[in-house]
Protein backbone atom coordinates (compact mmCIF):
# COMPACT_ATOMS: atom_id res chain seq x y z
CA UNK A 1 0.00 0.00 0.00
CA UNK A 2 1.13 3.51 -0.72
CA UNK A 3 1.59 5.49 2.49
CA UNK A 4 1.65 9.26 2.10
CA UNK A 5 3.24 11.06 5.02
CA UNK A 6 4.43 14.66 4.86
CA UNK A 7 5.99 16.63 7.66
CA UNK A 8 3.31 19.28 7.31
CA UNK A 9 0.65 16.60 7.51
CA UNK A 10 2.30 15.16 10.60
CA UNK A 11 2.31 18.58 12.26
CA UNK A 12 -1.37 19.00 11.54
CA UNK A 13 -2.08 15.55 12.91
CA UNK A 14 -0.19 16.25 16.08
CA UNK A 15 -2.08 19.50 16.48
CA UNK A 16 -5.30 17.54 16.15
CA UNK A 17 -4.29 15.42 19.12
CA UNK A 18 -4.41 18.22 21.66
CA UNK A 19 -7.00 17.74 24.43
CA UNK A 20 -10.46 17.96 22.98
CA UNK A 21 -12.79 20.82 23.89
CA UNK A 22 -16.14 19.38 25.03
CA UNK A 23 -19.22 21.42 24.12
CA UNK A 24 -22.27 21.55 26.32
CA UNK A 25 -24.55 19.73 23.90
CA UNK A 26 -22.12 16.89 23.26
CA UNK A 27 -23.09 13.45 24.55
CA UNK A 28 -21.27 12.38 27.72
CA UNK A 29 -21.31 9.04 29.50
CA UNK A 30 -19.54 7.97 32.72
CA UNK A 31 -18.31 4.40 33.29
CA UNK A 32 -17.10 2.59 36.43
CA UNK A 33 -16.80 -1.19 36.10
CA UNK A 34 -16.52 -1.97 39.82
CA UNK A 35 -18.86 0.61 41.35
CA UNK A 36 -21.18 1.50 38.47
CA UNK A 37 -24.58 0.05 37.56
CA UNK A 38 -26.20 -0.20 34.15
CA UNK A 39 -29.48 0.86 35.74
CA UNK A 40 -27.91 4.28 36.35
CA UNK A 41 -28.32 7.06 33.79
CA UNK A 42 -24.53 7.31 33.33
CA UNK A 43 -24.56 11.11 33.30
CA UNK A 44 -22.28 11.61 36.30
CA UNK A 45 -19.56 9.82 38.25
CA UNK A 46 -22.08 9.11 41.02
CA UNK A 47 -24.42 7.42 38.55
CA UNK A 48 -21.89 5.79 36.23
CA UNK A 49 -22.66 2.88 33.96
CA UNK A 50 -20.95 -0.44 34.70
CA UNK A 51 -20.27 -1.93 31.27
CA UNK A 52 -19.67 -0.82 27.71
CA UNK A 53 -22.52 -2.61 25.92
CA UNK A 54 -23.87 -1.88 22.46
CA UNK A 55 -25.92 0.81 20.73
CA UNK A 56 -29.24 -0.71 21.85
CA UNK A 57 -28.00 -1.85 25.24
CA UNK A 58 -27.92 -0.18 28.63
CA UNK A 59 -24.14 0.31 28.91
CA UNK A 60 -22.14 3.47 28.33
CA UNK A 61 -21.90 3.00 24.55
CA UNK A 62 -25.65 3.61 24.19
CA UNK A 63 -25.06 7.15 25.45
CA UNK A 64 -22.36 7.96 22.90
CA UNK A 65 -23.47 5.82 19.94
CA UNK A 66 -23.49 8.95 17.75
CA UNK A 67 -20.19 10.18 19.16
CA UNK A 68 -19.27 12.09 22.29
CA UNK A 69 -17.17 11.67 25.41
CA UNK A 70 -16.74 8.64 27.67
CA UNK A 71 -15.48 9.63 31.11
CA UNK A 72 -13.75 6.74 32.88
CA UNK A 73 -14.32 7.71 36.47
CA UNK A 74 -13.14 4.34 37.74
CA UNK A 75 -12.44 1.46 35.34
CA UNK A 76 -13.43 0.69 31.74
CA UNK A 77 -13.10 -3.07 31.27
CA UNK A 78 -13.19 -5.08 28.04
CA UNK A 79 -14.06 -8.62 29.15
CA UNK A 80 -14.09 -10.07 25.63
CA UNK A 81 -13.38 -9.07 22.03
CA UNK A 82 -15.20 -5.84 21.25
CA UNK A 83 -15.77 -3.61 18.19
CA UNK A 84 -16.20 0.11 18.84
CA UNK A 85 -18.29 1.56 16.00
CA UNK A 86 -20.03 4.85 16.76
CA UNK A 87 -21.67 7.19 14.28
CA UNK A 88 -19.34 10.02 15.25
CA UNK A 89 -15.92 10.63 16.84
CA UNK A 90 -15.47 9.57 20.47
CA UNK A 91 -13.08 10.83 23.13
CA UNK A 92 -12.30 8.49 26.03
CA UNK A 93 -10.76 10.34 28.98
CA UNK A 94 -10.25 10.18 32.75
CA UNK A 95 -10.03 13.93 33.25
CA UNK A 96 -13.33 15.79 32.89
CA UNK A 97 -15.11 18.75 34.41
CA UNK A 98 -12.08 19.73 36.45
CA UNK A 99 -11.79 16.28 38.06
CA UNK A 100 -8.82 14.00 37.36
CA UNK A 101 -9.94 10.43 38.06
CA UNK A 102 -6.57 8.78 37.32
CA UNK A 103 -5.01 6.75 40.13
CA UNK A 104 -1.97 4.71 39.10
CA UNK A 105 -1.78 2.82 42.40
CA UNK A 106 -1.42 -0.04 42.92
CA UNK A 107 1.02 -0.27 40.02
CA UNK A 108 -0.01 -3.84 39.17
CA UNK A 109 -3.68 -2.88 39.01
CA UNK A 110 -4.40 0.90 38.82
CA UNK A 111 -7.51 1.80 40.78
CA UNK A 112 -9.27 4.35 38.58
CA UNK A 113 -9.19 6.36 35.39
CA UNK A 114 -7.99 3.24 33.63
CA UNK A 115 -8.80 1.08 30.59
CA UNK A 116 -8.13 -2.63 31.04
CA UNK A 117 -8.86 -5.73 28.99
CA UNK A 118 -9.01 -9.44 29.64
CA UNK A 119 -5.90 -11.33 28.55
CA UNK A 120 -5.93 -12.01 24.82
CA UNK A 121 -8.74 -9.54 24.11
CA UNK A 122 -8.88 -7.79 20.72
CA UNK A 123 -10.43 -4.32 20.72
CA UNK A 124 -11.35 -3.24 17.19
CA UNK A 125 -11.66 0.49 16.52
CA UNK A 126 -14.14 0.87 13.63
CA UNK A 127 -14.85 4.60 14.08
CA UNK A 128 -12.77 7.61 15.12
CA UNK A 129 -11.59 7.25 18.74
CA UNK A 130 -9.21 9.42 20.79
CA UNK A 131 -7.64 8.34 24.08
CA UNK A 132 -6.79 11.44 26.12
CA UNK A 133 -5.45 11.86 29.67
CA UNK A 134 -6.20 8.28 30.75
CA UNK A 135 -4.34 5.15 31.91
CA UNK A 136 -4.12 2.24 29.47
CA UNK A 137 -3.08 -0.80 31.49
CA UNK A 138 -1.85 -4.14 30.14
CA UNK A 139 -2.13 -7.17 32.38
CA UNK A 140 -0.08 -9.62 30.35
CA UNK A 141 0.85 -8.02 27.01
CA UNK A 142 -1.49 -10.21 24.97
CA UNK A 143 -4.11 -7.49 24.54
CA UNK A 144 -4.45 -5.95 21.09
CA UNK A 145 -6.04 -2.88 19.51
CA UNK A 146 -6.94 -3.17 15.81
CA UNK A 147 -7.72 -0.05 13.77
CA UNK A 148 -10.18 -0.99 11.02
CA UNK A 149 -10.39 0.58 7.52
CA UNK A 150 -11.88 4.06 7.60
CA UNK A 151 -11.20 4.62 11.30
CA UNK A 152 -8.65 6.88 12.99
CA UNK A 153 -7.26 5.97 16.41
CA UNK A 154 -5.46 8.77 18.28
CA UNK A 155 -3.41 8.51 21.47
CA UNK A 156 -2.45 11.90 22.90
CA UNK A 157 0.74 12.70 24.83
CA UNK A 158 -1.21 12.74 28.11
CA UNK A 159 -2.01 9.00 27.98
CA UNK A 160 -0.21 6.86 30.58
CA UNK A 161 0.56 3.26 29.66
CA UNK A 162 1.25 0.88 32.51
CA UNK A 163 1.78 -2.86 32.72
CA UNK A 164 1.67 -5.70 35.22
CA UNK A 165 4.36 -7.53 33.27
CA UNK A 166 7.16 -6.18 31.07
CA UNK A 167 5.15 -5.52 27.93
CA UNK A 168 2.21 -3.50 26.63
CA UNK A 169 -0.73 -3.47 24.22
CA UNK A 170 0.03 -4.16 20.57
CA UNK A 171 -1.44 -2.12 17.72
CA UNK A 172 -2.47 -3.29 14.26
CA UNK A 173 -3.41 -0.69 11.65
CA UNK A 174 -5.34 -2.32 8.85
CA UNK A 175 -5.25 -1.08 5.25
CA UNK A 176 -7.39 2.05 5.10
CA UNK A 177 -7.05 2.69 8.83
CA UNK A 178 -4.97 5.36 10.51
CA UNK A 179 -3.21 5.65 13.86
CA UNK A 180 -1.80 8.83 15.41
CA UNK A 181 0.31 7.74 18.37
CA UNK A 182 1.72 10.76 20.16
CA UNK A 183 2.20 9.21 23.60
CA UNK A 184 2.33 5.98 25.55
CA UNK A 185 4.31 2.79 25.16
CA UNK A 186 3.16 -0.09 22.97
CA UNK A 187 4.69 -3.50 22.40
CA UNK A 188 4.39 -3.30 18.62
CA UNK A 189 2.70 -1.53 15.75
CA UNK A 190 2.03 -3.38 12.50
CA UNK A 191 -0.26 -3.47 9.50
CA UNK A 192 -0.61 -1.87 6.08
CA UNK A 193 -2.45 1.26 7.22
CA UNK A 194 -1.07 4.74 7.85
CA UNK A 195 0.44 5.69 11.17
CA UNK A 196 2.35 8.59 12.66
CA UNK A 197 4.54 8.18 15.74
CA UNK A 198 5.12 11.31 17.82
CA UNK A 199 8.36 12.03 19.67
CA UNK A 200 6.87 10.90 22.99
CA UNK A 201 5.50 7.59 21.69
CA UNK A 202 7.49 4.43 22.37
CA UNK A 203 7.36 1.13 20.51
CA UNK A 204 8.88 -1.89 22.21
CA UNK A 205 10.48 -5.03 20.84
CA UNK A 206 8.83 -6.72 17.90
CA UNK A 207 7.27 -3.58 16.45
CA UNK A 208 6.96 -2.51 12.84
CA UNK A 209 7.20 1.17 12.11
CA UNK A 210 8.55 3.74 9.68
CA UNK A 211 12.23 4.52 9.25
CA UNK A 212 12.23 6.92 12.17
CA UNK A 213 11.95 3.79 14.24
CA UNK A 214 12.31 3.19 17.95
CA UNK A 215 14.84 5.00 20.12
CA UNK A 216 16.56 2.84 22.72
CA UNK A 217 19.16 3.84 25.33
CA UNK A 218 22.16 1.71 26.29
CA UNK A 219 24.70 1.90 29.11
CA UNK A 220 26.73 -1.10 30.17
CA UNK A 221 27.75 0.60 33.40
CA UNK A 222 24.53 2.24 34.62
CA UNK A 223 21.85 0.25 32.80
CA UNK A 224 19.94 -2.94 33.45
CA UNK A 225 18.23 -5.34 31.09
CA UNK A 226 15.29 -5.18 33.48
CA UNK A 227 14.79 -1.53 32.43
CA UNK A 228 12.62 -0.68 29.42
CA UNK A 229 15.53 1.02 27.59
CA UNK A 230 13.43 3.99 26.47
CA UNK A 231 15.23 6.78 28.32
CA UNK A 232 18.59 7.86 29.69
CA UNK A 233 17.28 7.06 33.17
CA UNK A 234 16.25 3.50 32.21
CA UNK A 235 18.86 2.23 29.72
CA UNK A 236 19.48 -1.38 28.79
CA UNK A 237 22.86 -2.76 29.87
CA UNK A 238 23.56 -5.44 27.27
CA UNK A 239 23.09 -6.28 23.61
CA UNK A 240 20.99 -9.43 23.79
CA UNK A 241 19.14 -10.86 20.79
CA UNK A 242 15.99 -9.93 18.90
CA UNK A 243 13.82 -12.01 21.23
CA UNK A 244 15.88 -11.18 24.31
CA UNK A 245 15.78 -8.38 26.84
CA UNK A 246 18.82 -6.39 25.67
CA UNK A 247 19.00 -3.39 23.34
CA UNK A 248 18.68 -5.52 20.19
CA UNK A 249 15.21 -6.51 21.34
CA UNK A 250 14.22 -2.84 21.62
CA UNK A 251 15.32 -2.00 18.06
CA UNK A 252 14.51 -5.39 16.57
CA UNK A 253 12.78 -3.81 13.57
CA UNK A 254 15.20 -0.88 13.24
CA UNK A 255 15.69 2.46 14.94
CA UNK A 256 18.31 4.33 16.95
CA UNK A 257 20.52 3.18 19.81
CA UNK A 258 21.67 6.07 22.00
CA UNK A 259 24.83 5.05 23.82
CA UNK A 260 24.54 7.22 26.92
CA UNK A 261 27.24 5.17 28.67
CA UNK A 262 29.18 2.32 27.11
CA UNK A 263 28.17 -0.19 24.45
CA UNK A 264 30.31 -3.19 25.29
CA UNK A 265 30.76 -6.31 23.19
CA UNK A 266 32.03 -8.87 25.68
CA UNK A 267 32.23 -11.84 23.30
CA UNK A 268 32.05 -12.48 19.57
CA UNK A 269 28.66 -11.11 18.61
CA UNK A 270 26.46 -11.17 15.47
CA UNK A 271 24.28 -8.07 15.18
CA UNK A 272 21.11 -8.63 13.16
CA UNK A 273 17.85 -6.66 13.09
CA UNK A 274 14.97 -6.48 10.62
CA UNK A 275 15.61 -2.79 9.83
CA UNK A 276 18.48 -0.35 9.75
CA UNK A 277 19.85 0.83 13.11
CA UNK A 278 21.83 3.99 13.89
CA UNK A 279 24.20 3.77 16.86
CA UNK A 280 25.08 7.20 18.24
CA UNK A 281 26.62 8.90 21.25
CA UNK A 282 24.67 12.12 20.74
CA UNK A 283 20.90 12.58 20.71
CA UNK A 284 18.43 15.49 20.73
CA UNK A 285 21.08 18.07 21.53
CA UNK A 286 22.82 16.08 24.26
CA UNK A 287 26.34 14.82 23.61
CA UNK A 288 27.24 11.81 25.76
CA UNK A 289 30.72 11.33 24.29
CA UNK A 290 33.67 11.67 26.67
CA UNK A 291 37.06 10.51 25.33
CA UNK A 292 38.63 10.76 28.78
CA UNK A 293 40.33 8.88 30.22
CA UNK A 294 42.03 8.21 26.89
CA UNK A 295 42.93 4.64 27.84
CA UNK A 296 39.41 3.78 29.03
CA UNK A 297 36.54 6.05 27.81
CA UNK A 298 33.24 5.20 29.48
CA UNK A 299 30.59 7.42 27.86
CA UNK A 300 29.27 7.59 24.31
CA UNK A 301 31.64 4.79 23.37
CA UNK A 302 31.50 1.52 21.43
CA UNK A 303 34.17 -0.90 22.61
CA UNK A 304 34.87 -4.61 22.43
CA UNK A 305 36.67 -7.14 24.57
CA UNK A 306 40.25 -7.46 23.25
CA UNK A 307 40.44 -9.84 20.32
CA UNK A 308 36.67 -9.90 19.79
CA UNK A 309 34.81 -9.91 16.44
CA UNK A 310 31.60 -7.92 15.90
CA UNK A 311 29.69 -9.22 12.89
CA UNK A 312 27.27 -6.83 11.16
CA UNK A 313 24.41 -8.88 9.75
CA UNK A 314 22.01 -6.04 8.89
CA UNK A 315 22.28 -2.37 7.91
CA UNK A 316 24.10 -0.48 10.66
CA UNK A 317 25.27 3.14 10.95
CA UNK A 318 27.79 4.48 13.46
CA UNK A 319 27.19 8.20 13.92
CA UNK A 320 28.77 10.73 16.33
CA UNK A 321 30.19 8.10 18.67
CA UNK A 322 33.59 6.96 19.95
CA UNK A 323 34.84 3.62 18.58
CA UNK A 324 37.53 2.44 20.98
CA UNK A 325 40.13 -0.24 20.20
CA UNK A 326 40.99 -1.96 23.48
CA UNK A 327 44.15 -4.07 23.66
CA UNK A 328 44.44 -7.03 21.29
CA UNK A 329 43.16 -6.53 17.74
CA UNK A 330 39.38 -6.29 17.35
CA UNK A 331 37.52 -6.88 14.10
CA UNK A 332 34.29 -5.74 12.49
CA UNK A 333 32.99 -8.10 9.80
CA UNK A 334 30.21 -7.06 7.43
CA UNK A 335 28.12 -10.02 6.28
CA UNK A 336 26.63 -10.50 2.78
CA UNK A 337 23.55 -8.35 2.24
CA UNK A 338 24.41 -5.86 5.00
CA UNK A 339 25.73 -2.31 4.74
CA UNK A 340 27.97 -0.76 7.39
CA UNK A 341 28.21 3.05 7.40
CA UNK A 342 30.67 5.00 9.53
CA UNK A 343 29.96 8.73 9.38
CA UNK A 344 32.49 11.55 9.48
CA UNK A 345 31.43 12.43 13.02
CA UNK A 346 32.81 9.15 14.44
CA UNK A 347 35.88 9.43 16.70
CA UNK A 348 38.25 6.45 16.85
CA UNK A 349 40.60 6.06 19.81
CA UNK A 350 42.90 3.31 21.05
CA UNK A 351 44.92 2.31 24.11
CA UNK A 352 47.25 0.18 22.02
CA UNK A 353 49.26 0.79 18.87
CA UNK A 354 46.51 -0.12 16.44
CA UNK A 355 42.86 0.37 15.52
CA UNK A 356 40.04 -1.95 14.53
CA UNK A 357 40.03 -3.95 11.31
CA UNK A 358 37.02 -3.91 8.97
CA UNK A 359 36.43 -6.87 6.67
CA UNK A 360 33.72 -6.58 4.00
CA UNK A 361 32.46 -9.99 2.89
CA UNK A 362 31.47 -10.71 -0.71
CA UNK A 363 27.95 -9.35 -1.19
CA UNK A 364 28.35 -6.82 1.65
CA UNK A 365 28.81 -3.05 1.53
CA UNK A 366 30.72 -0.55 3.66
CA UNK A 367 30.85 3.24 3.54
CA UNK A 368 33.76 4.49 5.67
CA UNK A 369 33.53 8.29 5.78
CA UNK A 370 35.36 8.89 9.04
CA UNK A 371 37.59 7.42 11.72
CA UNK A 372 40.90 5.60 11.68
CA UNK A 373 41.12 1.85 11.04
CA UNK A 374 43.98 -0.60 10.83
CA UNK A 375 42.64 -2.06 7.59
CA UNK A 376 39.61 -2.22 5.35
CA UNK A 377 39.57 -5.28 3.13
CA UNK A 378 37.45 -8.05 1.67
CA UNK A 379 35.69 -8.99 -1.57
CA UNK A 380 32.63 -6.83 -0.89
CA UNK A 381 31.99 -3.30 -2.12
CA UNK A 382 33.36 -0.48 -0.02
CA UNK A 383 34.15 3.19 -0.23
CA UNK A 384 36.74 5.09 1.81
CA UNK A 385 35.85 8.77 2.26
CA UNK A 386 38.34 11.61 2.29
CA UNK A 387 38.10 12.06 6.06
CA UNK A 388 38.68 8.39 6.86
CA UNK A 389 42.15 7.03 7.56
CA UNK A 390 43.24 3.47 6.78
CA UNK A 391 46.69 2.51 8.11
CA UNK A 392 47.24 -0.67 6.14
CA UNK A 393 50.15 -0.83 3.74
CA UNK A 394 48.43 -0.77 0.36
CA UNK A 395 51.28 -2.77 -1.17
CA UNK A 396 50.51 -5.62 1.19
CA UNK A 397 46.90 -5.89 0.13
CA UNK A 398 46.21 -8.74 -2.24
CA UNK A 399 45.63 -7.64 -5.83
CA UNK A 400 42.15 -9.13 -5.85
CA UNK A 401 41.20 -7.27 -2.67
CA UNK A 402 42.03 -3.65 -3.61
CA UNK A 403 41.51 -0.66 -1.40
CA UNK A 404 38.62 0.97 -3.25
CA UNK A 405 37.90 4.64 -3.45
CA UNK A 406 35.95 6.64 -5.98
CA UNK A 407 35.42 10.15 -7.24
CA UNK A 408 32.62 12.06 -5.59
CA UNK A 409 31.84 14.48 -8.47
CA UNK A 410 31.68 13.77 -12.20
CA UNK A 411 30.46 15.96 -15.09
CA UNK A 412 28.23 14.37 -17.75
CA UNK A 413 27.61 15.72 -21.27
CA UNK A 414 26.04 13.34 -23.75
CA UNK A 415 26.55 15.72 -26.69
CA UNK A 416 30.14 16.85 -26.20
CA UNK A 417 31.61 14.58 -23.55
CA UNK A 418 34.40 12.02 -23.92
CA UNK A 419 34.59 8.83 -21.91
CA UNK A 420 38.39 9.09 -21.91
CA UNK A 421 38.17 12.44 -20.09
CA UNK A 422 38.56 12.78 -16.33
CA UNK A 423 35.01 14.05 -15.71
CA UNK A 424 36.32 16.59 -13.21
CA UNK A 425 34.95 19.68 -15.02
CA UNK A 426 32.46 20.69 -17.72
CA UNK A 427 35.18 20.80 -20.40
CA UNK A 428 36.34 17.34 -19.29
CA UNK A 429 32.90 15.77 -19.04
CA UNK A 430 32.28 12.12 -19.78
CA UNK A 431 29.75 11.11 -22.41
CA UNK A 432 27.85 8.03 -21.22
CA UNK A 433 27.04 6.08 -18.08
CA UNK A 434 28.65 2.65 -18.10
CA UNK A 435 31.84 3.53 -19.98
CA UNK A 436 32.21 6.98 -18.46
CA UNK A 437 30.31 8.02 -15.35
CA UNK A 438 30.29 4.74 -13.43
CA UNK A 439 33.98 4.16 -14.03
CA UNK A 440 34.59 7.33 -12.06
CA UNK A 441 31.78 7.18 -9.51
CA UNK A 442 31.21 3.76 -7.97
CA UNK A 443 30.19 4.63 -4.43
CA UNK A 444 27.82 7.56 -4.83
CA UNK A 445 28.33 11.29 -5.23
CA UNK A 446 27.26 14.16 -7.49
CA UNK A 447 26.65 13.96 -11.24
CA UNK A 448 26.76 17.41 -12.83
CA UNK A 449 24.71 17.24 -16.03
CA UNK A 450 26.46 20.08 -17.87
CA UNK A 451 25.36 19.30 -21.42
CA UNK A 452 22.52 16.86 -21.48
CA UNK A 453 21.95 13.24 -20.59
CA UNK A 454 19.85 10.59 -22.31
CA UNK A 455 18.44 7.55 -20.54
CA UNK A 456 16.92 4.84 -22.71
CA UNK A 457 15.98 1.22 -22.39
CA UNK A 458 13.28 -1.10 -21.23
CA UNK A 459 14.58 -1.42 -18.64
CA UNK A 460 17.70 0.67 -17.97
CA UNK A 461 19.18 -0.47 -14.64
CA UNK A 462 20.95 2.35 -12.83
CA UNK A 463 24.23 1.05 -11.40
CA UNK A 464 23.86 0.44 -7.66
CA UNK A 465 25.72 2.85 -5.35
CA UNK A 466 26.62 2.73 -1.68
CA UNK A 467 25.60 6.33 -0.97
CA UNK A 468 23.08 8.65 -2.67
CA UNK A 469 23.72 9.67 -6.28
CA UNK A 470 22.67 13.29 -6.88
CA UNK A 471 21.95 14.57 -10.41
CA UNK A 472 22.07 18.36 -10.82
CA UNK A 473 22.65 20.97 -13.54
CA UNK A 474 23.65 23.74 -11.16
CA UNK A 475 27.07 23.30 -9.60
CA UNK A 476 30.09 25.39 -8.70
CA UNK A 477 28.16 28.62 -9.21
CA UNK A 478 27.22 27.76 -12.83
CA UNK A 479 23.67 26.98 -13.91
CA UNK A 480 23.79 24.72 -16.96
CA UNK A 481 20.02 24.14 -17.28
CA UNK A 482 18.68 24.56 -20.83
CA UNK A 483 15.59 22.74 -22.12
CA UNK A 484 17.14 22.36 -25.57
CA UNK A 485 20.76 21.63 -24.67
CA UNK A 486 20.99 20.56 -21.06
CA UNK A 487 18.27 18.35 -19.58
CA UNK A 488 18.00 14.89 -18.12
CA UNK A 489 16.05 13.27 -20.93
CA UNK A 490 14.10 10.01 -20.89
CA UNK A 491 13.79 8.57 -24.39
CA UNK A 492 10.58 7.06 -25.78
CA UNK A 493 9.09 4.52 -23.36
CA UNK A 494 12.07 4.31 -21.02
CA UNK A 495 11.85 2.27 -17.83
CA UNK A 496 14.61 3.25 -15.41
CA UNK A 497 15.21 0.90 -12.46
CA UNK A 498 16.77 2.36 -9.30
CA UNK A 499 18.36 -0.04 -6.82
CA UNK A 500 20.01 2.59 -4.57
CA UNK A 501 19.28 6.15 -3.50
CA UNK A 502 18.96 8.71 -6.32
CA UNK A 503 18.33 12.47 -5.97
CA UNK A 504 17.22 14.85 -8.76
CA UNK A 505 18.02 18.42 -7.71
CA UNK A 506 18.00 21.66 -9.76
CA UNK A 507 17.75 19.85 -13.06
CA UNK A 508 15.32 19.68 -15.99
CA UNK A 509 13.61 16.30 -16.29
CA UNK A 510 12.56 15.95 -19.93
CA UNK A 511 10.21 13.30 -21.32
CA UNK A 512 10.38 12.49 -25.05
CA UNK A 513 7.41 12.09 -27.31
CA UNK A 514 5.92 8.61 -27.58
CA UNK A 515 5.37 6.10 -24.80
CA UNK A 516 5.38 7.19 -21.16
CA UNK A 517 8.38 7.07 -18.84
CA UNK A 518 8.49 4.68 -15.88
CA UNK A 519 10.82 4.93 -12.90
CA UNK A 520 10.89 1.78 -10.77
CA UNK A 521 12.35 2.00 -7.26
CA UNK A 522 13.53 -1.32 -5.80
CA UNK A 523 15.87 -2.81 -3.19
CA UNK A 524 14.80 -0.52 -0.31
CA UNK A 525 16.05 2.50 -2.26
CA UNK A 526 14.82 6.09 -2.02
CA UNK A 527 14.02 8.37 -4.97
CA UNK A 528 14.19 12.10 -4.14
CA UNK A 529 12.96 14.95 -6.36
CA UNK A 530 13.59 18.36 -4.75
CA UNK A 531 11.62 21.55 -5.30
CA UNK A 532 14.35 22.81 -7.67
CA UNK A 533 13.74 20.06 -10.21
CA UNK A 534 11.80 21.21 -13.29
CA UNK A 535 9.53 18.95 -15.35
CA UNK A 536 9.35 19.43 -19.11
CA UNK A 537 8.02 17.40 -22.00
CA UNK A 538 8.01 17.17 -25.77
CA UNK A 539 4.47 15.84 -25.54
CA UNK A 540 1.61 18.21 -26.20
CA UNK A 541 -0.11 16.90 -23.07
CA UNK A 542 2.89 17.62 -20.86
CA UNK A 543 5.12 15.32 -18.84
CA UNK A 544 3.52 12.55 -16.81
CA UNK A 545 5.67 9.76 -15.44
CA UNK A 546 4.77 6.58 -13.61
CA UNK A 547 6.79 5.82 -10.47
CA UNK A 548 6.54 2.27 -9.15
CA UNK A 549 7.57 1.92 -5.51
CA UNK A 550 8.23 -1.62 -4.40
CA UNK A 551 7.42 -2.51 -0.80
CA UNK A 552 10.04 -1.06 1.53
CA UNK A 553 11.08 1.75 -0.83
CA UNK A 554 10.57 5.50 -0.42
CA UNK A 555 10.01 8.57 -2.58
CA UNK A 556 10.72 12.05 -1.20
CA UNK A 557 8.92 14.30 -3.68
CA UNK A 558 8.29 18.03 -3.97
CA UNK A 559 4.68 19.10 -4.27
CA UNK A 560 5.30 20.01 -7.91
CA UNK A 561 6.80 16.58 -8.59
CA UNK A 562 3.72 14.90 -7.16
CA UNK A 563 1.63 16.67 -9.82
CA UNK A 564 3.66 15.03 -12.59
CA UNK A 565 4.25 11.60 -11.10
CA UNK A 566 1.66 8.85 -10.99
CA UNK A 567 2.58 6.71 -7.97
CA UNK A 568 2.01 2.98 -7.90
CA UNK A 569 3.14 0.18 -5.60
CA UNK A 570 3.45 -0.41 -1.87
CA UNK A 571 6.23 2.03 -1.02
CA UNK A 572 5.98 5.24 0.97
CA UNK A 573 5.76 8.82 -0.34
CA UNK A 574 7.05 11.71 1.78
CA UNK A 575 6.60 15.34 0.77
CA UNK A 576 9.92 17.14 0.28
CA UNK A 577 10.27 20.16 2.57
CA UNK A 578 12.94 22.67 1.55
CA UNK A 579 15.89 22.80 3.90
CA UNK A 580 14.67 20.03 6.19
CA UNK A 581 17.79 17.96 6.76
CA UNK A 582 15.98 15.51 9.03
CA UNK A 583 14.12 14.04 6.06
CA UNK A 584 17.36 13.10 4.37
CA UNK A 585 19.08 11.89 7.50
CA UNK A 586 16.25 9.50 8.32
CA UNK A 587 15.39 8.27 4.86
CA UNK A 588 18.74 8.31 3.06
CA UNK A 589 20.69 7.20 6.10
CA UNK A 590 24.02 8.85 5.32
CA UNK A 591 25.50 12.28 5.84
CA UNK A 592 25.49 14.02 2.44
CA UNK A 593 25.57 17.59 1.20
CA UNK A 594 21.86 18.33 1.21
CA UNK A 595 20.19 20.07 -1.72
Amino acid sequence: MKKIISLLFAILLIASCLPTVIFADEAVGFIAYNTGNNANDGLSAAKAKKSIGGASGNGVFSLVKDGGTVVVSEKMYFGSNYTWNANGPTVITANYGGVDYKNTEPAANPASGVIKAKAGTVITIASDVTLDDIILHSENGKEKIVIAPGATFTVTESVLTTTTTDTYFTLEVQKGGKAIINGGTFAAISGDGEYVLGDKAKIGKGGKFDRNGVVGFLSNTTGSNNYDGFSEATPKSGLGQVDGNGIVGVVAQGGTVVVCGKMYVSNNFAWSTAGKVIITGSFEGKDYKDPEPANNPEFGVFRMKPGTTFTVGSDLVFDDIIIFQDGAQCNIVVSPGATLTINESVITTTNSDTYMNIFVSKGANAVINGGTFASVSGEGRFRIGEKATVLQDKASVKENIPLRTSASVCYLDNANGNNEASGESADKAVKTYAAGLFKRISGGGTVVVSGGSVVGGAPYNMTQQLTPLTFTSNYGGIDYKDADKCAYRFSNGTTMVITSDVIFDDIILMEDEGNATTIKVTNNATLTVTDKAVFSSKKASGAHYTVILEKGTFAILSKEAQKHLKIQGEGTVITYEKGNADIFKHYLGTDIELP
